[in-house]
C-alpha cells in the first residue's frame, strides 16, 4: 500500500512532521487492521462497587453503591442516567483515577485486578478534554504517537499512523487545521484519535457527545462502535442519547443515585423492564423511556425492578468467555515491545516535548510575539522620555525611576502573561501524564529549557535599548550586571505567573499577581528608605525580591569608581555616583548577595510549581 504526505506550507519548527514522504508496505503492516495487530480483549467485571467522599467533622457522602456490572470486549457499553447517578465516578474508578473509600471488587478476564499494571492498558477520555491549541491536527496526532508508541523508532511509521487514523476518524481535511480552529465534532474525534494510537484494551469516555449536535454526536457513537469491534473494549456515558445514537449501543447500565438499576445486552432492556411491571410506550425513545422509570416518573416499584436485574445479571454472567490471556500478562508483553532503559526513554520524552514547546512558542501570540513587541515598544518610549537622564547629575530622580519603572515593567509584563495562558497547558499536562504520555520530570525540564531563550532574548534586547538611549554609563561590567538583573527579574516574573496560574484560576491569579506584589514594591526601598521603615516590618525588605533587584541595578550603575555625573545647572547637589547611593541608603549588601536573593526566589518558585503539579495530579488520581 502506498501512503503519501503532501508538503505543507508550516512553521520551520513543523517541518519534520509534515516533510513530503513516501511509504511503501505491505498491506499485512496495516497498522490499524485488526486482523494483522489484534487487540488483547479484556473483560472487566465489578461486584458491589461502592464509593463514598468523607467531608469534614466525619460527614460522608456515598457516590456508589453495590453498583454491579460488567465492561465487554467488542461491545459498546453505554452508561446512562440522570446528573448526579454516579456515571462520571465509576469510570474514573474503573479507570484507577480514583483509588480511596472504594468497596467491592473489580476482575480482569476473571483475576484479581492490578491497578498499576491496568492502568498501563486503559485510556479514560474526561468529559472536558484539554488539547494543546496552537497545534494542527497532524501534529498533535504525530506527537501522541511518538510520546506514546515506545517500540517503533522509524520516523516514517509514525506517517503512516498518522495518516491512517487521521482518515479512519474522518479527519484528512483538517490535518493542517489548528486545533483551536477545530469544529466540536472534530475536537471529539481527534481526542479519541490520539488516544487510540496505542490500540488500549479498554476505553473509557465521559460524554463524549455533550456539547456537539446530533450529527457529531451520531459520528461519534459509530466511531467508538467501530473501535470495540475491532477488540477494544468501549464504555462511555451519554447524558441524553437520540434515537438515531440508540442503534448503535451494544450493552447497556442504567444508573441513579449510585445503583446500577439495569445492566446486561441491549436487546433485553424491555424484557426486563416488562417483567418489572415497567412497559414502554410504542415508538417511544428507549433510554427515555428506562430514566424515567429510575427517576420515579412512572411510578412502581424500583426495588423490585433492581432485583429482578440482579438476578438475571448474576445468570447471565456464568455463559461470559473470559479472554485467555490476564491483565497483567498483556501489559508485560507490550511493555518489553519498547523495554528501554529509564534514562534513555526520558530523553526520548524530552526531545519530543521540546518539539512541541518550539511549535507552541513560535505560534504563540501572547507569550511570544506580543510580548516581544512590548519589549521594544516600550524600550523605546522609556528611551524617549528619559532620553540622557543617566548622565545628567539634575536628572538623577528621574533616572531613578527610570530604573524601578524598567523593574516593574520586566516583572509584570513576564508574570501576567503566564497566569493567563499556563493554565490552560497545565490542564492539558494533567491529562497526558495520567494517561501515561511522559513523566513530570521530562514535562517540567523541557517547560524550563524551552521557555529560557525568550527569557533572555526579550530582556537583552529591552535592556540594550533602554540603557544606550537613556545615557547609562557606557562599560562593559556595568552594562553586564545590569543586563544579568534584568533577566533575572524576568525569569522571576514568568516564574510567578507560573506558580499562580496553575494554582489558581485565571480571573483569580489576574487579581492576586497584583496584590500580593504590592507589599514587595512598598519595601523595595524606592518609596521608602530602608532607614525609615519600622523595625518591625524591616522583615519585608528582607523577603523583596523587588529590593534585591532595584539595589542590584543601582549599584550596577552607580558604585565603584564612576566619574561624577554632568551637571547642566549653576549647582547639582547629587553629582557624585557615591553620594548618590547613599541618599538612597545603599548599598546594605553587596551585588552578588542581591544576585543570590533573586536566585533563590527563582528556585523557590520552581520548586512550588513542580510541587503543585504533582499535587494535582494526585488530586486527579483520588
Amino acid at each position: 500500500m502506498g501512503t503519501y504526505c503532501d508538503d505543507a506550507a508550516v512553521d520551520s519548527s513543523a517541518r519534520m512532521i509534515d516533510e513530503g514522504c513516501t511509504i511503501q508496505l505491505r498491506d499485512n503492516e496495516n497498522y490499524l487492521n485488526p486482523e494483522v495487530r489484534p487487540v488483547s480483549k479484556m473483560l472487566v467485571e465489578f461486584d458491589d462497587l461502592s464509593y463514598s467522599v468523607c467531608y469534614s467533622k466525619g460527614n460522608s457522602k456515598k457516590i456508589l453503591e453495590d453498583v454491579t456490572g460488567c465492561f465487554r470486549p467488542q461491545r459498546l457499553t453505554v452508561i446512562v442516567g440522570p446528573s448526579g447517578a454516579g456515571k462520571t465516578t465509576l469510570l474514573r474508578i474503573v479507570s484507577t483515577l480514583k483509588s480511596n473509600n472504594i468497596k467491592g471488587s473489580i476482575t480482569v478476564n476473571g483475576t484479581e485486578w492490578n491497578g498499576r499494571a491496568f492502568r498501563k492498558q486503559t485510556c479514560f477520555l474526561p468529559q472536558e478534554f484539554a488539547l494543546s491549541p496552537l497545534l494542527t491536527t497532524r501534529e498533535t496526532l504525530y506527537i501522541a504517537a511518538r510520546l506514546k508508541m515506545r517500540g517503533i523508532y522509524e520516523r516514517r511509521a509514525f506517517y503512516l499512523i498518522v495518516t491512517e487514523i487521521a482518515e479512519s476518524l474522518g479527519l484528512t481535511n483538517c490535518l493542517d487545521t489548528m486545533v483551536e480552529n477545530l469544529s466540536g465534532g472534530e475536537r471529539k474525534r481527534l481526542a479519541i484519535g490520539i488516544e487510540i494510537i496505542t490500540r488500549p484494551c479498554l476505553l473509557l469516555l465521559d460524554e463524549p457527545t455533550s456539547g456537539l449536535d446530533s450529527t457529531s454526536s451520531y459520528q461519534v457513537i459509530c466511531l467508538l462502535h467501530k473501535i470495540a469491534r475491532g477488540g477494544c473494549t468501549v464504555a462511555c456515558a451519554i447524558h441524553q442519547p437520540s434515537s438515531r445514537m440508540i442503534s448503535q449501543f451494544d450493552d447497556l447500565l442504567v444508573m441513579h443515585e449510585g445503583k446500577s438499576y439495569y445492566y446486561g445486552a441491549w436487546e433485553d432492556v424491555l424484557s426486563t423492564f416488562n417483567d418489572a411491571n415497567y412497559a414502554c410506550p410504542q415508538f417511544y425513545n428507549i433510554c427515555e423511556f428506562v430514566l424515567e422509570v429510575v427517576t420515579r416518573e412512572r411510578g412502581g416499584d424500583l426495588n423490585h425492578l433492581y432485583k429482578i436485574n440482579r438476578e438475571k445479571y448474576l445468570k447471565w454472567k456464568t455463559h461470559f468467555e473470559h479472554p485467555t490471556m490476564g491483565a497483567d500478562v498483556i501489559v508485560s508483553k507490550l511493555d518489553n515491545l519498547g523495554n528501554k532503559p529509564a534514562r534513555s526513554r526520558l530523553w526520548q520524552e524530552q526531545k519530543i516535548l521540546f518539539l512541541k514547546a518550539m511549535i507552541c512558542i513560535k505560534r504563540d501570540n501572547t507569550l511570544t510575539k506580543l510580548r516581544f513587541a512590548a519589549h521594544v515598544v516600550v524600550a523605546f518610549l522609556l528611551g524617549i522620555v528619559f532620553y540622557n537622564s543617566g548622565i545628567s547629575a539634575s536628572r538623577v530622580n528621574s533616572n531613578i525611576a527610570c530604573i524601578f519603572f524598567i523593574l516593574l515593567f520586566l516583572y509584570f509584563s513576564n508574570s501576567m502573561p503566564a497566569v493567563q495562558v499556563f493554565p490552560i497547558e497545565a490542564a492539558v499536562f494533567v491529562r497526558e501524564y495520567l494517561n501515561n504520555w511522559y513523566h513530570l520530570r521530562s514535562y517540567y525540564s523541557v517547560k524550563i529549557i524551552s521557555d529560557l531563550p525568550l527569557q533572555i532574548l526579550s530582556p537583552s534586547i529591552f535592556i540594550a535599548i533602554t540603557y544606550y538611549l537613556t545615557g547609562q554609563p557606557m562599560e562593559c561590567f556595568r552594562f553586564f550586571r545590569t543586563w544579568l538583573i534584568c533577566v533575572l527579574t524576568t525569569i522571576l516574573g514568568q516564574s510567578s505567573g507560573m506558580l499562580v496560574g496553575v494554582t489558581f484560576s485565571t480571573d483569580m491569579g489576574v487579581f492576586l499577581i497584583p496584590a500580593v506584589n504590592m507589599p514587595m514594591i512598598l519595601f523595595a526601598g524606592f518609596f521608602l528608605k530602608f532607614s525609615e521603615v519600622t523595625f518591625y516590618l524591616q522583615p519585608l525588605c528582607a523577603i523583596s525580591f523587588f529590593r534585591y533587584a532595584f539595589e542590584g541595578i543601582l549599584q550596577s550603575i552607580y558604585d565603584g569608581n564612576r566619574e561624577k555625573l554632568q551637571c547642566d545647572e549653576i549647582y547639582c547637589q547629587l553629582r557624585s555616583p557615591k553620594k548618590i547611593l547613599e541618599v538612597m541608603d545603599m548599598p546594605t549588601m553587596s551585588y552578588y548577595m542581591t544576585v543570590l536573593g533573586l536566585c533563590i526566589w527563582i528556585i523557590c518558585l520552581q520548586v512550588c510549581t513542580y510541587l503543585i503539579l504533582k499535587w494535582k495530579v494526585y488530586i486527579a488520581k483520588r
